[in-house]
């Protein structure tokens, strides 16, 4: 200020109308970051210091805002910047614990919020009754005692004690310039520059590691000779000792059901004679194949084949020869079957076969090609060519019906029985088709084994 005085010519009488609302938009600005420094580490850490500073920076930072939009002018700011030194003089006097609860945290920064609103108000309101120069004067010169009370008291920081000395000078500025030059906008800046030190020590404060304080070492006593334990502490060692190797035990029996569970399933979802699907795993297809036919109503076959007179040809060739027989036809029966289709071992000489997307033409296709593959070429089984029959049973879902798989299976099963009272070597229709045979619906003029769609050799 005495700069100022002594050349007028760089500091003018009269400022451009811009310049002090612009500073005063830059100090508030300074102030709102400071603020923002100051509430996340009381949020971060909980120090009430850091509660109290940004009290009095947002009522800074809200003075300035209403200076720079010239809401109010020397009287309002002189207020504002009197209620800020009494936050930042009653924080520097606090050297209190931190607060442990976030949600007190966010309580009092809420309180915080309303009551700078209120202070908001307070400065708005009260502005317009403060007419006095002398008065503006008063409260600017007091803000200077408090701020540098609040320096003299904060030595536990050097960087505080900087902005709050410039905080200081910065309202001893504003009560002596004179109103009409332009010494008042020195005190404006300078107060900005002392809320960027004061949110800059803030930072460093925060982001700088807690040191734990050195503590000198105790004098340790002297080892004492060991002792021999007492007779219930090793009885407990030794209670201890066996409950852990029985739970470990316990352990690993555990793991080796869990790995016999999952052989179990493995075996019973695949057939271990042929290699193809199990009972279990071919009628959980079944299932979802008839769900899938009632959602979407499209067509599914279900075809069911049985070697004829399979007990007798055990007795006559030998098991060996039975086994052979089985894996031979659930070879054939794989080269048959489409990507889409489903083949299962379903009994101990039936093999059931899932025919989605499949017709009645189709499904006959389909069963005397199988029938025409087994019987029409002999099967290899090591002792000469052998020759089978076999009957076929086949149920049919056409679209818009709800049947279940249970429905279907029954159906498939009874046609079979048809096939095999005929004689056996014989393809049925279930009861929907009047348990009609193949052959029969030939000589009646049904379907013929060249209109088969879905399917095709």
């Amino acid at each position: 200020m005495g700069v100022a005085r002594l050349f007028p010519a760089v500091f003018p009488g009269t400022p451009l109308p811009w310049v002090g609302p612009g500073l005063a938009g830059v100090a508030a600005a300074a102030a709102a970051g400071a603020f923002m420094a100051a509430v996340v580490s009381w949020l971060r850490h909980g120090h009430l210091r850091d509660l109290v500073d940004a009290a009095g920076l947002g009522g800074l930072g809200t003075t300035f805002a209403l200076v720079a939009f010239e809401l109010v002018g020397a009287e309002g700011l002189s207020l504002g910047v009197c209620a800020s030194a009494v936050a930042f003089a009653a924080a520097s006097a606090l050297r209190g614990p931190a607060v442990p609860d976030r949600r007190v945290r966010f309580g009092a920064l809420a309180g915080l919020f309303l009551l700078a609103e209120g202070a908001l108000a307070v400065v708005f309101l009260a502005a317009s009754s403060v007419a006095d120069t002398r008065l503006t004067a008063v409260l600017f010169a007091g803000a200077a005692v408090l701020l540098a009370v609040a320096a003299i008291t904060a030595l536990d920081s050097s960087a505080r004690v900087v902005a709050l000395g410039i905080a200081a000078s910065s309202s001893l500025v504003l009560a002596l310039g004179r109103p009409t030059a332009s010494e008042p906008l020195i005190g404006v800046m300078s107060m900005g520059i002392a809320a960027m030190v004061l949110g800059w020590s803030i930072v460093v404060r925060t982001r700088a590691p807690q040191v734990a304080p050195t503590v000198a070492p105790l004098p340790l006593p002297a080892a004492a000779p060991p002792q021999q334990p007492e007779p219930e502490l090793d009885e407990t060692s030794r209670l201890v000792r066996e409950l852990r190797g029985t739970l470990s035990e316990l352990i690993a029996a555990r793991r080796t059901v869990e790995l016999q569970r999952a052989e179990i399933e493995r075996v019973n979802r695949a057939d271990p004679l042929t290699g193809i699907a199990g009972r279990v795993a071919i009628l959980e297809r079944l299932h979802s194949e008839a769900a899938e036919a009632r959602r979407y109503a499209h067509p599914l076959a279900v075809v069911l084949l049985d070697i004829d007179d399979f007990a007798a040809f055990n007795r006559e060739q030998g098991l060996e020869a039975g086994d052979a027989l089985l894996r031979e036809v659930a070879l054939r029966m794989r080269l048959r079957v489409r990507e889409a289709d489903a083949l299962g071992r379903l009994g101990s000489d039936a093999f059931l076969a899932i025919l989605p997307h499949t017709d009645e033409a189709g499904a006959a296709t389909f069963a005397e090609a199988l029938r025409g593959r087994i019987i029409d070429r002999p099967l290899d089984l090591g002792r000469g060519d052998t020759r089978v029959a076999v009957s076929i049973g086949i149920a049919l879902m056409r679209p818009g019906m709800t049947l279940s798989d249970d429905q279907l299976l029954a159906s498939v099963e009874e046609a079979l029985a048809s096939a095999r009272a005929a004689g056996g070597n014989r393809i049925a229709f279930d009861r929907l088709h009047g348990l009609a045979r193949l052959d029969e619906r030939r000589t009646e003029g049904g379907p013929s084994a060249e209109h088969g769609t879905g399917t095709g050799d």
